[in-house]
């Protein structure tokens, strides 16, 4: 919704709910049917004094613990909109109009929408030929975050006021020379001076710095401009353009003991059993409790309470390290319980890899909440949390986040130790140059090494495999690498999963090649051992190897790289020379210590 003077909001259009926190979440310009709008601050949507908003708080006390928050809310929806025909809508979610800079593709007049107060609410036609006005093309951005309309009057002008400027001007022109549709053919120009300049300048680097310097503002909240100044250097940038909008998420799984129906009923009332003696607990689980979970005895309620508390006054995980480390540990447990988020069955390992691959778990049920931190503006995420990069998403700071709650199925994988431990060995010093690369580049991986470089490999290529039968496509399966932190517990394990929003999840179609695992790695070893753009991609190593920064060595679109969608670290540090090997540089592949061990047979 967007607001019209002070009482009245116009419906723009429908987002998926999954969305809000992703691809179109708070500060992403939407191009609905009539207008662009810039989605609003998340303030709004959670309200501690309306029963219907407590329906959708989701708790994940690991995810809680290591982003300080005391739960997380689902975007709002409209649950009486059972059919796209009806005229109700959510008025839920808000958004505002922009750019606020406007274009008339008959008269190519450029006008400020502020230009529009006399006019009809809401309308959007041209003062002049009354034409319906389309949003600008144009945007200026900085690396914090903020966001403008971009300064036409200045950049014609040279940073400098027209000299002749009529009343209500200056009267500006975006015109194509010639009627070419290139952004080298548009001129910027003025009615009142006759000043004209071509806006390609306005897109090299720096060429704003003469004329704009970052306002520093945030037109998706309430408290527009940043009270900070900004040191940052605005660009301009075409307003749909990859990097203008980039969401950080931040993912965990729900696991025990904090996964069963029990314990997601307690989470919600943790802070009202706190200090309580026995008989105060059980007569408020008597009172609030018992009818969320008929049939419970109140005693194990209790019992249950005293383990959760016990457990969360240990006060893990605090950060991504000991985040993985506990998912780690609950997945390499059988866990197979009716009434839980999470649930595991342990497969036999084919005997043809038993010397390699100590535990193989087909993970029935699983549920993923992920959180929306905020947004980053032309540069990634750098994985600090309090980084000025990360845009804001509360005009006023909240103890919760958004977050969606998703449900899947997958396979979990864990490889030996010791075998690992003697690959990194014959292997370590042949990935010093990429693992140079990444700290040169600043490339955000918390744990990278040789071992993360196998681990990862072997998820894509087993993604690639499972696709062919498994019935779910590569864009829509997920990885979790569980690769050993410095300093941390071993680990060595790899999580294929896959995860829908509908609370029944996925189908099975993951779990059920957990059965013939041993035929997908023979299917992806054979597949690893070629390439269609062999010898170059086989031959890839060192300091100036392929992919982002020179971050893979054999690793191409062609053999090993997923869809962004599937891929956990932007598909860099990959190299399918760790599994095969390769002569050149004398790489020792993984699963060639599986043809020594059957010869030994």
């Amino acid at each position: 919704m967007r607001k019209i003077g002070r009482k009245r909001q116009k419906h723009l259009g429908e987002v998926r709910t999954s969305q809000l926190v992703t691809s179109y979440g708070i500060g992403a310009m939407v191009d609905f049917k009539d207008e662009t709008a810039i989605l609003a601050e998340a303030d709004s949507w959670y309200d501690s004094e309306n029963d219907s908003d407590q329906d959708r708080v989701i708790h994940c006390h690991n995810l809680e613990k290591v982003l300080g928050k005391e739960f997380f809310v689902r975007p709002k929806w409209d649950s009486k909109q059972h059919a796209v025909y009806q005229k109700e809508r959510s008025r839920d979610v808000g958004a505002y109009r922009f750019p606020n800079m406007l274009y008339c593709p008959r008269c190519e007049r450029l006008t400020h929408d502020s230009g529009l107060a006399g006019m009809q609410s809401g309308a959007l036609k041209c003062p002049v030929c009354r034409n319906r006005l389309v949003p600008s093309r144009f945007i200026v951005a900085c690396s914090h975050g903020h966001l403008d309309d971009f300064p036409y009057d200045a950049w014609v002008h040279h940073g400098k006021p027209c000299v002749k400027a009529a009343e209500g001007g200056p009267h500006l022109r975006l015109r194509n020379v010639d009627g070419r549709n290139s952004i080298g053919s548009l001129l910027v120009i003025c009615d009142d001076c006759d000043s004209n300049r071509p806006m390609q300048g306005a897109l090299v680097p720096g060429g704003l710095k003469s004329v704009y310097q970052c306002s520093g503002r945030r037109p998706w909240l309430k408290v527009e401009y940043d009270k900070t100044s900004c040191s940052e250097d605005a660009v301009t940038r075409l307003r749909s353009a990859a990097g203008v909008y980039m969401p950080v998420n931040v993912s965990a799984l729900n696991i025990p003991p904090w996964s069963t129906k029990i314990s997601r009923v307690l989470q919600r009332h943790m802070s009202a059993l706190e200090d309580r003696t026995d008989e105060q607990a059980l007569a408020y689980i008597r009172k609030n409790l018992a009818q969320y979970l008929p049939g419970v005895n109140e005693q194990a309620i209790l019992s249950i309470w005293k383990g959760l508390s016990d457990q969360d006054r240990r006060n893990r995980p605090q950060n991504e390290q000991q985040l993985y480390e506990d998912e780690y540990l609950a997945l390499r447990d059988e866990a197979n319980h009716t009434d839980s988020d999470f649930s595991s069955i342990q497969k036999t390992v084919p005997t043809k890899y038993a010397g390699l691959i100590h535990q193989i778990f087909a993970v029935t049920r699983l549920t993923e909440v992920a959180a929306f931190l905020g947004f980053t503006r032309l540069r990634s995420w750098d994985g600090d949390y309090s980084s000025p990069s990360l845009a804001p998403i509360f005009s006023v700071r909240q103890p919760w986040l958004p977050a969606v709650e998703q449900y899947g199925e997958g396979i979990f994988i864990e490889l030996d130790e010791n075998m690992v431990r003697k690959w990194e060995a014959q292997n370590s010093r042949i990935y010093d140059a990429m693992l140079q690369n990444a700290i040169e580049n600043h490339f955000r991986c918390n744990n990278p090494s040789p071992r993360y470089v196998l681990l990862h490999t072997l998820s894509h290529l087993l993604i690639r495999a499972l696709a062919v039968d498994c019935g779910y496509q590569a864009a829509s399966m997920k990885e979790r690498i569980y690769s050993t932190y410095a300093g941390g517990n071993p680990m060595a394990g790899i999580l294929i999963y896959t995860t829908a929003a509908d609370a029944e999840g996925s189908l099975g179609g993951l779990v059920g090649q957990a059965e013939h695992l041993g035929e997908h790695l023979d299917a992806l070893l054979d597949e690893a051992s070629w390439c269609s753009s062999d010898p170059l991609c086989l031959t890839s190593s060192g300091r100036d190897a392929q992919g982002l920064f020179g971050l893979n060595y054999a690793a191409c679109p062609q053999c090993t790289l997923l869809p962004e969608t599937a891929c956990a670290m932007r598909n860099s540090l990959l190299d399918r020379g760790a599994l095969i090997g390769r002569r050149q540089d004398s790489t020792i592949g993984f699963f060639e210590n599986l043809d020594s061990d059957v010869e030994r047979e």
